[in-house]
C-alpha cells in the first residue's frame, strides 16, 4: 500500500491559512515532480494532491476556479462526510434516506458532540485504515477549522472512544484517533501573522496539540517583512512610521516564539496581486525553505 501524508493548516481568523493551504498543496505538488497524467479509465486527469476546505461555501472556487493545475479541489462538510460514509457502510442510499433522513435522526447528529467531526476525520484517515471509501491521494491538504474548533475536531475520535469502548462504533474512534496522533501520517501547520496576538495564540495551540496528541506542528510567520529599520531610512515619513510599527509587531511576535523554543518559518509578504503568480511565488519558495 502506498504511502499517504494529510496536512492541516489552521490558525487564527484572518493569518492567511487558506492561501497557505493553497501554496502548500502546490509546493507539494512540485515536490513529487507532478504533471498531470491521463487516467484512461475515467477518462480525467488525475493528481496525486487534493486540497480540501471544511465550509459549505467555497473560497478556493471563486480564488482558483473549478480546477486548479496542480492538485484537486474539494469541500468537505461533516455531515456530507457522514453521508458518505453510511451509504459506503449500508450500500443502499435509500437505506441511508430511510435511517439518517427522518427528523429525529437529524436531532440526534446536531446535538451528537463531535459526531459530524469525527466523520470528517474519518473520511481523512479512510485510506490507511482501509475503511470506507478510498482517497488514493500522497498526500491530503486540509484548509481547516479555526484554531479553537480545530482542536475540537482533533479532540472528537479521543473522546468518544472513551464514551463508546465496544462494537464497531468504539472500534473505528479509537482507529482514527491512533492514525492522527501518527506524525508519519498526520501534520500539522500553524499559520499566524508576525504580530503579538496571533502568535501568543500559535503557541497555545502549538503547546496543546503537542502535549495531547504527541505531534509537533509546523509554525509559520505569513506576512513577513524581510526588512530593517535602516532600511526605511530613505523613505517618506509616513512610510516610516507605518513599517517601523509593522516591524516592532514583527520583532515581539519573533521574541515570543523564541522565548518558548518553537521554531517558525517566515513566510514573505508577496507584493503580487494575480492569484496564479503570488501562488507561483509562494509554493516555490515553500519549497525550497520547508520541503
Amino acid at each position: 500500500m502506498q504511502k499517504q501524508q494529510i496536512h492541516f493548516v489552521t490558525g487564527k481568523g484572518g493569518v492567511g491559512k487558506s492561501f497557505f493551504a493553497a501554496a502548500l498543496a502546490e509546493s507539494l505538488a512540485k515536490m513529487s515532480q507532478y504533471s498531470p497524467q491521463e487516467n484512461v479509465t475515467s477518462k480525467t486527469i488525475s493528481k496525486p494532491i487534493l486540497l480540501a476546505e471544511f465550509n459549505d461555501h467555497s473560497f478556493y472556487r471563486e480564488y482558483l476556479g473549478d480546477k486548479p493545475a496542480y492538485f484537486d479541489l474539494a469541500q468537505w462538510t461533516g455531515a456530507e462526510c457522514l453521508k458518505e460514509y453510511a451509504i459506503h457502510l449500508l450500500k443502499i442510499e435509500s437505506l441511508y434516506k430511510l435511517f439518517f433522513g427522518n427528523p429525529i435522526t437529524r436531532a440526534l447528529i446536531d446535538v451528537s458532540p463531535g459526531l459530524l467531526e469525527l466523520a470528517i476525520l474519518g473520511r481523512a484517515t479512510s485510506y490507511p485504515r482501509k475503511h470506507g471509501p478510498p482517497l488514493k491521494y500522497t498526500h491530503m491538504v486540509f484548509d481547516a477549522f479555526a484554531t479553537g474548533h480545530f482542536l475540537t475536531m482533533l479532540r472528537a475520535p479521543g473522546g468518544l472512544a472513551k464514551i463508546i469502548q465496544f462494537g464497531p462504533m468504539g472500534e473505528q474512534t479509537r482507529s482514527i484517533d491512533q492514525w492522527i496522533r501518527n506524525p508519519e501520517f498526520c501534520h500539522i501547520h500553524l499559520v499566524s501573522l508576525p504580530e503579538e496576538m496571533p502568535a501568543t495564540e500559535t503557541v497555545e495551540l502549538f503547546e496543546t496539540i503537542k502535549s495531547e496528541f504527541g505531534i509537533t506542528p509546523k509554525v509559520y510567520l505569513n506576512k513577513y517583512l524581510f526588512l530593517k529599520k535602516a532600511d526605511l531610512a530613505n523613505e517618506p515619513e509616513s512610510v516610516k512610521i507605518y513599517f517601523t510599527n509593522l516591524l516592532e509587531q514583527q520583532e515581539l511576535a519573533e521574541q515570543i516564539f523564541k522565548d518558548h523554543k518553537i521554531k517558525y518559518v517566515p513566510v514573505p509578504l508577496i507584493p503580487e496581486i494575480e492569484t496564479e503568480k503570488l501562488l507561483h511565488e509562494a509554493s516555490e519558495y515553500l519549497l525550497k525553505e520547508v520541503l
